[in-house]
């Protein structure tokens, strides 16, 4: 039966009839005055009633109700809902509510339907779900990294040291192992890399860049990476483009190239005869294209299209055995797309081949400006004034590696093993730079930098610039290293030319010749590769001088067809066109005309500068 309280004031007695519900008003002392009729579910006694004794949930939220009371402004809060025993029979759901309206402490007991109810547990549940899958993420992200920096780090001697290696007099024998060095320190190099690009797509942290470029230069770059195993393979390369596609896009031309590159690699190792397509046209939407990768390999069953696009997974376990490879290039493809704004899919029967296809959000672009950049290695190398450097770096291996790289160069180098070591040599000694390791016992190199940026502050002279080396590839490197006061940063492995480039940009800049120079856009996955190919370009211009200077016409036009074939896989399209012109200058046997591309040749690759996209 329905009760009435001692007090039964105006206009709040008409409340709980309107509401359904039970209205109370702390009157102080943990006791609640009943205000107008009790409704029947709700069974409790006495005036003044002690709710927080009844319903132990509703001390719990007493902090949260006591600071809606004492807002002088309206406001309110509500407790989480719980069970009790209806009086009526079976089970209610109840909600504790607080308000300070007309300045009065006032707390209202409702009942709810059990779907209310379920829908808070739901969204209760879905929530901790969401924060334990972010912890989950968290803790997956943060592994990699770690992971990424013990790998890296004897890494960047393994393939140092090989390049090193092949820069020495090697037979026949001792070449072919090096090479074996270094393709297989490149590939698991890549690997790292595709399972760091999983972790920032998980993470949130894959940014897209926005450029103006040219989308036939991408696709061309795009089939000169994989051009020479098609060939090998036998296998036709064609591309197929609408003449309603722009020539000039905005977007990400380094990812897209990844998504084509992926998808080629992934057509091309599945295909042992015919061709390999890329065809682009104009999708339904606006500034949106539509690409296909076809192949005539030997596709894909039905029942598998499903799983095509997932992290670790191929078609079956067979296809990894035979085929070899992660199943990492497609999931990151797929990630890469849908941020374009994109989607990806897949066509294919058995027998007859696949067709990747993917749509994304490029709008027309202008043809992108060129860029150029100060200092080479190759300046460095030629400088006639000493460099005094600073190496810090705790590996005895790194050491000896960096020290390998700087021969030759006009840099006179001190060592140190860490941070400690570091700030002391630097409290003496006056340098040009400092290479510093960042992950390194006793003091770490941002605790070291922030020291020495202290000392420079005391001299009040300029600052030296501090080159981290660092092993870490995640996103907030670069935040952290600018905030510990480093000028730039390098990430390991860390090839020769590399090291010489960044020593050539910031130590003593205005003493080293500056010629006017070309920027490269180095892509992501090509940054072990492309600094190699590089140097052994500029080392062959004597070559080139020498069978010019003896008739050789023929070393000519074959080191001309390499550098054709080769210069636009590697990101330098003017390096095919150099070289077609070195074929057939020396076919025709023009000594004139030679002598002027070679020279041609020396320029160019002595003014390009990498730029290394993360």
């Amino acid at each position: 039966m329905a009760t009435t309280s001692g007090i039964d004031q105006s206009p709040l007695s008409a409340v709980p009839g309107l509401l359904g519900a039970a209205v109370f008003e702390e009157t102080g002392g943990g006791g609640f005055a009943p205000i107008g009729t009790l409704p029947e579910w709700l069974p409790v006694t006495g005036n003044p009633v002690n709710l927080g004794g009844q319903f132990p949930l509703i001390e719990l939220f007493r902090d949260e109700f006591e600071a809606v009371w004492q807002q002088p402004e309206p406001a309110r809060c509500e407790s989480d809902i719980w069970t009790e025993a209806d009086p009526r029979g079976g089970e209610q759901y109840l909600q504790a509510l607080a308000s300070n309206a007309g300045g009065r402490r006032l707390l209202i007991i409702r009942a709810l339907p059990q779907e209310t109810f379920t829908r808070q547990q739901l969204a209760h549940d879905l929530e901790l779900a969401n924060e334990r899958a972010e912890r989950a993420t968290r803790a997956k992200s943060d592994f990699l990294a770690v992971m990424s920096h013990e790998i890296r780090t004897p890494l960047n001697a393994i393939i140092g040291m090989a390049d090193v290696l092949a820069s020495t007099s090697l037979t026949p024998e001792q070449k072919k192992c090096v090479e074996v060095f270094q393709r297989n320190g490149v590939n698991l190099l890549n690997l790292i890399n595709d399972i760091l690009d999983v972790s920032k797509v998980e993470a949130g942290k894959l940014e897209l860049e926005s450029t103006h470029f040219e989308l036939r230069d991408v696709i061309a770059r795009a089939f000169e990476v994989i051009e020479i195993r098609a060939t090998q393979k036998g296998l036709r390369l064609r591309k197929e483009i609408s003449p309603e596609v722009p020539a000039y896009l905005v977007g990400d031309p380094n990812r897209l190239r990844q998504v084509m590159i992926n998808l080629l690699g992934n057509s091309l190792k599945f295909t042992e005869s015919g061709s390999l397509t890329v065809r682009v046209e104009r999708d339904a939407q606006d500034d949106y294209l539509r690409f296909a990768v076809a192949d005539t390999g030997i596709g894909i069953p039905p029942e598998k299209l499903g799983r095509i696009f997932e992290s670790f997974s191929q078609a079956d376990s067979s296809t990894t055995r035979k085929y070899g490879g992660t199943g990492l290039g497609l999931n990151i493809s797929k990630r890469i797309v849908e941020r374009m704004s994109g989607r990806i899919w897949v066509e294919s029967k058995p027998g007859e081949g696949s067709t990747f296809l993917f749509t994304a959000h490029l709008p027309p672009g202008e043809p992108p400006e060129e860029q150029v950049l100060p200092a080479s290695a190759t300046s460095l190398e030629q400088s006639t004034e000493d460099i005094s450097v600073l190496l810090v770096d705790d590996s005895e291996d790194n050491r000896f590696l960096f020290m390998a790289y700087l021969k030759d160069t006009p840099c006179i180098v001190d060592l140190a093993e860490n941070g400690e070591e570091a700030v002391q040599l630097f409290r003496k000694n006056q340098y040009d730079v400092v290479l510093m390791d960042v992950e390194m016992p006793v003091m770490d190199g941002y605790t070291a930098t922030r020291e020495i940026r202290k000392i420079e502050s005391a001299r009040q002279g300029p600052l030296t610039p501090v080159i981290a080396l660092t092993a870490h590839a995640m996103a907030d490197m670069a935040g952290k290293a600018r905030e510990a006061g480093f000028t730039a940063h390098l990430i390991k492995p860390i090839r020769r030319t590399v090291l010489l480039e960044a020593l050539a940009v910031h130590a003593k800049p205005s003493h080293i010749e500056h010629a006017p120079f070309c920027m490269v856009s180095v892509d992501p996955g090509m940054e072990d590769i492309v600094p190699g190919y590089l140097e052994k370009r500029r080392a062959e211009i004597d070559t080139y001088r020498q069978a010019l200077a003896g008739g050789d016409f023929d070393s000519i036009r074959m080191m001309g067809h390499k550098l054709k074939g080769t210069g636009g896989g590697y990101g330098f399209p003017v390096l095919t066109e150099i070289g077609g012109k070195l074929e057939e200058q020396a076919l025709a046997k023009n000594a004139d005309g030679l002598r002027a591309k070679i020279e041609e040749l020396a320029r160019y690759v002595n003014s390009v500068k990498l730029e290394f996209k993360q």
